[in-house]
């Protein structure tokens, strides 16, 4: 029992985020995944993969998935909430991919961060686009205390968040779940036909 808990506590520390990291842990991802971009001759796909290896372990997909359904995802049954979660990622995951031949030649940067209350703390990026200075936002917060996660992320001004939130609640005033369900489904396996 005492080497299960061991072991718990290991990976706990081993995958998470201190807040005294964030900054400089997101610059050495970004850099990776740059030079994945930049140096791989593999699929955009294959890319993809190594990148989310880098960022799987500090987006809280989760609970992404959960504030972009809203109120609705408690409704939901467990079987029903573990669906929605891994085919929310998913088709996060392949939006990403779709754009990812957009980002190749790009110059990132960290910018700055800002602790914009005391369980909330956004770190700014940009990204030069056609010659203009974009931002993306990364907006993180403690999962278990100094275990700090990536909850949304405001892409050229936009949450991601808000903006399923709001295909969400469009689709789910007209039909059910399962016709949600089926949208995203079919979104994520569209390019594998």
């Amino acid at each position: 029992m005492k080497i299960l808990i061991s072991l718990c506590l290991f990976f706990n520390l081993t995958f998470a985020l201190p807040f005294n990291a964030i900054h400089s842990t997101m610059e050495q991802n970004i850099h990776k995944s740059l030079q994945i971009l930049q140096t791989s001759q593999e699929s955009t796909e294959a890319i993809a993969q190594k990148i989310f290896a880098i960022f799987d372990d500090i987006f809280d997909w989760e609970l992404m998935a959960k504030l972009s359904l809203s109120q609705s995802y408690n409704t939901l049954s467990l079987d029903e909430q573990k669906l929605f979660n891994q085919v929310f990622e998913n088709n996060v995951k392949k939006n990403f991919t779709d754009k990812l031949r957009l980002y190749k030649n790009q110059t990132f940067e960290v910018l700055e961060g800002t602790l914009v209350q005391p369980n909330r703390y956004h770190l700014k990026t940009s990204i030069i686009i056609d010659g203009k200075v974009n931002y993306i936002i990364f907006k993180f917060y403690p999962k278990e205390q100094e275990n700090w996660k990536i909850y949304d992320a405001d892409v050229l001004g936009i949450s991601i968040i808000q903006t399923y939130r709001s295909q969400f609640a469009d689709i789910l005033k007209r039909y059910d779940f399962a016709t949600l369900m089926q949208k995203l489904q079919s979104e994520i396996t569209l390019d594998i036909k």
